[in-house]
């Protein structure tokens, strides 16, 4: 046999190993949670708005006070206030389907006052929705640390083309301080307990992220964040209907684009002020997250030069197909 020849037949032996192994590691997944927003409930003690399903989701409000007068903006300064109103937050019919979808849409009232309870008043020129499942469901993988199944995140969505709108599907630590937006078993304050943003899009960028937050200091938790960003850059596809996935094993957090790996950390890439890293390299992210879908207008990241007559025309729509949570069983 020639070395050419052998070459070639030692690459498709190892083509074939590789796709064994993804065979093995990854034969199966079963369906834990999910959420397919059927649009037409009318049954106002299980849904409201049309379909948002209140034994999955509940609405936080107000500008981020009610987590304390220094989460004003919901902490980076954003300018709208959430509501739970069907002008912010409801499910339609899917154009062509029989099943619906979450729309948040972000919505323009200028001078409006955005109250909180136990909070002193701020004012607004805009409004929007944030659903949470922290009240009612958690996920991470299943298993111990360093010997787990992944779980798989599935977030199918299309995002706007407005300037000032920002849009995610993300993740949070669980905790029982309720009074708490960052609190974790690693401390209280953000990034001790870690954030997953299984999508954020801001303004009219062409490309979708991901990113992972981690790090802080034990005695100030904002001190020495850390973040891994990964950009999906989907071009023309960027206002389509996408499908972004988070596979989030105890040894690694993937995240995929329509099927496709775009970004990829592993444990010891991250760590957190509030456990020795040499003890626990798996540490924050072997924690109960829960899930967040929310859109932003204005802050930090997108910035301040928002397109108001888009958002007033209607046009700060951010659309939500389906939530669906996997176990990846061998």
């Amino acid at each position: 046999m020639s070395a050419t020849a052998f070459a070639r037949g030692s690459l498709r032996m190892l083509v074939l190993i590789v796709a064994a192994f993804l065979s093995v590691t990854y034969a199966k997944q079963v369906l834990r949670w999910s959420d397919e927003f059927r649009a037409g409930c009318t049954d106002t003690s299980v849904c409201v708005n049309g379909g948002i399903d209140l034994r999955k989701w509940s609405f936080d409000l107000g500008d981020g006070t009610d987590y304390g007068p220094n989460m004003i903006g919901w902490g980076n300064w954003q300018r709208q206030c959430h509501t739970n109103s069907s002008a912010n937050a409801r499910v339609e019919a899917f154009p062509g389907k029989t099943d619906g979808m979450l729309v948040i849409q972000g919505g323009y009232s200028p001078l409006r006052t955005c109250y909180n309870e136990n909070a002193a008043p701020s004012t607004t020129n805009y409004t929007s929705a944030r659903l949470t499942t922290r009240n009612t469901a958690a996920f991470k993988w299943t298993g111990t640390a360093g010997n787990s199944t992944a779980v798989r995140i599935d977030v199918r969505l299309q995002v706007p083309s407005v300037s000032g709108t920002w849009p995610a599907a993300w993740m949070l630590p669980t905790t029982d301080k309720r009074w708490c937006s960052g609190c974790s078993a690693y401390g209280d304050g953000w990034c001790l307990g870690g954030e997953i943003d299984i999508m954020e899009h801001v303004n009219t960028n062409n490309f979708l992220i991901a990113n992972v937050h981690y790090g802080g200091q034990a005695n100030a938790s904002w001190l020495d964040c850390h973040e891994k960003v990964g950009r999906f850059r989907a071009s023309s596809r960027a206002f389509a209907w996408n499908t972004l996935s988070l596979v989030w094993d105890s040894t690694y957090i993937r995240f995929l684009a329509n099927g496709k790996e775009f970004s990829r950390l592993n444990a010891g890439d991250w760590y957190t002020g509030g456990a020795d890293p040499a003890a626990n390299k798996f540490a924050p992210f072997d924690q109960d997250f829960f899930l967040i879908l929310d859109m932003a207008i204005g802050g930090l990241y997108p910035g301040f030069n928002i397109d108001d007559a888009a958002v007033a025309a209607g046009k700060a729509r951010y659309h939500i197909d389906y939530v669906r949570v996997y176990d990846l069983l061998p």
